[in-house]
């Protein structure tokens, strides 16, 4: 049921109470998150402080409130509380509103809360420590496979017939995305055991990603890694860099620009027309991913030969690109439609 068919007090009322949900839900990642790293039991004991482990009274667990009133610290140990903690909450409120608004009410949105609430531990254990328990991420690909077997968000058009058995078109790509993305990884994560010695990706990646593919289809998860890579790029290439220019590693610094050069390209090809056809746009592609593979390969011989260069986890920037999609999906398609006609083709 769309939220627009409420009236408008009724619709405040439900996005005020999501929100609410919203903080709870994100107090219990906290202690999820906390405890999965910590090795200890999610249910008992209750919630204590990670500095003193003093147990801590509800009126200090108010989400977000407790951490303003008692200013970021403990009462008992005057130690500060990290700013993971309303952070936390707050997206986890702010993620729950939006999915509501978008996506009104019914079966679909427990679903997406249960998908929301999971790549928000997986991003901030892997931001923390660089791990992604399976306990989180591997029941998300059958969960999603439901999702679309059963066709929950209503979005099949056609049922294609195996056999005895009858599958919507939604349900197909879903099941090609969640292999498309595991072998995606899993062959670039044992391309890098033969380049630099150890993966390329860890395994938490595999999943995300059979994960993603699971929920959103194979053609969605394409635009979700195209645009993982794009902000790892954005935030990975600078700490990148400045450890190759204090090394003084400048065969590195020109395989960085092979492969920065085949960013850009195909925005040079864009601006000078050559994408408008078929033809100018393969041939752009085909460069760019020619000068990205020289690239990608000097850079992790480099990697294997000096081991010195910072790797950033990349489950969060997965999780990214699985937001984007899932709010902004189709629009994201038209846009690269629009602006790739390979897409087209």
């Amino acid at each position: 049921m769309e939220l627009s068919s409420f009236g408008t007090f009724w619709q405040i009322y439900i996005l005020v109470f999501t929100g609410i949900i919203g903080l709870i839900i994100g107090s219990f990642l906290n202690v999820v998150i906390l405890r999965l790293l910590s090795g200890e039991s999610i249910v008992f004991p209750g919630s204590k402080c990670p500095k003193c482990s003093h147990a801590i009274a509800w009126y200090d667990n108010i989400p977000v409130i407790s951490y303003i009133l008692l200013k970021g610290k403990c009462r008992n140990c005057d130690q500060s509380i990290s700013i993971q903690y309303p952070l936390v909450e707050f997206t986890t409120a702010l993620l729950f509103i939006a999915t509501v608004f978008c996506f009104g009410i019914g079966l679909n949105l427990f679903f997406l809360l249960i998908l929301i609430s999971a790549l928000i531990v997986i991003t901030v254990t892997d931001l923390k420590e660089q791990v992604v328990f399976d306990i989180i991420s591997m029941p998300l690909i059958p969960l999603g496979l439901v999702y679309n077997f059963f066709d929950i968000a209503n979005t099949a058009n056609s049922h294609v017939k195996f056999f005895a058995l009858t599958f919507n078109d939604v349900f197909l790509t879903a099941f090609a995305g969640a292999i498309l993305g595991a072998l995606f990884f899993e062959l670039f994560a044992r391309l890098g055991l033969v380049l630099v010695g150890h993966r390329a990706f860890g395994g938490g990646d595999t999943i995300i990603a059979a994960a993603l593919g699971a929920w959103f289809g194979w053609k969605m998860l394409i635009i979700v890694i195209v645009l993982s890579f794009a902000l790892q790029l954005l935030i990975g290439i600078p700490i990148i860099l400045l450890n190759m220019y204090k090394d003084k590693d400048f065969k590195s610094l020109i395989y960085m620009s092979l492969l920065l050069f085949s960013l850009i390209i195909s925005v040079l090809g864009r601006i000078f027309g050559l994408t408008n056809h078929f033809t100018g746009a393969l041939i752009i592609l085909l460069i760019s991913f020619g000068l990205a593979g020289v690239g990608v390969v000097g850079v992790l011989s480099r990697v294997k030969e000096r081991k010195s260069y910072t790797l950033l986890p990349f489950g969060p920037a997965l999780v990214f690109g699985g937001f984007v999609v899932l709010f902004f999906g189709q629009n994201v398609m038209n846009w690269f439609i629009n602006n790739f006609h390979l897409m087209q083709g």
